[in-house]
């Protein structure tokens, strides 16, 4: 018979969970398949007793504290409920006291059982709860330095503020009070600013939407022409360039040494004359077509020739 993937992975998950649970169990120092008997005592006072502490007898630890209730609505006072683990029988009569385990390790509850009675105990049981001697005190004379010092914090501090109001005289007070008003003044406008800013904001927020597109369009047309711009082969344009240029030296050093047509026209003198002749000459034509016209254009509305210009140009 074959079992589909769901199949192994779902109890795969329910084994996980029971490891985790067993596991959780064993670092809580519990049996977990020993049945435990359950026992109540009420105290006036617990003094900072809390849940999951140990019960011990003669210093072996042999269960815990399960639940810390009021006895009533007007706490007079406290119920702790806490289980037995081991099969130790004690009396009924055998007291549960609070004590102290050490200076950082909180209190504990242990049971001291009382020989003369042989009745014993059984779970469900309300039993007798004492306070260890001296343990309140205990406490007390632990917060005594605490207190001492906050008392000197304190003095130091009232201490510290009546040479400030002794340093700050009127002058000094009024100055700090005009300072702590224009604060005021400019946390108000500030805050109008800020409305000021959000109603613009809400007011253009289509045109603000369009700039953020046209923006947005802007940087991918400036990546796709960085990327063109990578793409280019920039030691091969340079080769190019390179190539181009020295082309380019060798045509303008052919053409100053008279090599090649356009080399000797450069640097013939004659031709240069004859240029500057044939501009002359041009002028010259030119200013005659101007102050005569005339001579060189012929129009008569009804064909006939004009005789006097015709013998003046013959």
């Amino acid at each position: 018979m074959r079992f589909s993937r769901e199949i192994k992975t779902g109890v795969f998950a329910v084994v996980s969970i029971l490891l985790f649970i067993l596991g959780y169990q064993f670092m809580k120092n519990s049996n977990l398949f020993q049945t435990s008997r359950v026992f109540y005592v009420v105290y006036d006072n617990v003094v900072g007793l809390e849940t999951g502490a140990p019960v011990t007898i003669n210093g072996m630890r042999v269960g815990q504290i399960k639940n810390l209730s009021l006895k009533n609505k007007a706490g007079d006072a406290v119920i702790v409920t806490f289980d037995i683990e081991s099969d130790f029988e004690f009396s009924r009569s055998s007291v549960i006291k609070i004590y102290a385990s050490g200076i950082i390790g909180g209190n504990n509850l242990a049971v001291l059982p009382d020989p003369d009675d042989s009745v014993m105990a059984k779970s469900g049981d309300t039993l007798r709860g004492e306070l260890e001697s001296g343990l309140i005190d205990g406490l007390i004379e632990k917060f005594s330095p605490i207190e001492k010092s906050l008392l000197s914090t304190l003095t130091k501090v009232d201490s510290v503020l009546s040479d400030f109001d002794q340093v700050l005289d009127s002058a000094t007070k009024e100055h700090l009070r005009q300072s702590m008003d224009a604060m005021s003044v400019a946390m108000e406008q500030l805050g109008q600013t800020a409305t000021g800013l959000n109603r613009l904001v809400d007011n253009n927020q289509k045109e603000l939407d369009l700039t953020f597109k046209s923006l947005s369009r802007t940087s991918q047309n400036l990546e796709a022409i960085t990327d063109s711009i990578a793409s280019v082969d920039t030691a091969q344009m340079l080769k190019d360039l390179s190539g181009s240029v020295k082309a380019l030296n060798q045509i303008t050093n052919t053409m100053a040494e008279g090599e090649g047509s356009l080399g000797a026209m450069i640097n013939d003198k004659g031709l240069y004359e004859d240029l500057r002749k044939l501009t002359e000459d041009a002028q010259n034509l030119l200013q005659n077509i101007k102050d005569e016209p005339k001579r060189y254009v012929h129009f008569s509305l009804f064909g006939k020739k004009d005789k006097a210009t015709d013998n003046k140009a013959n």
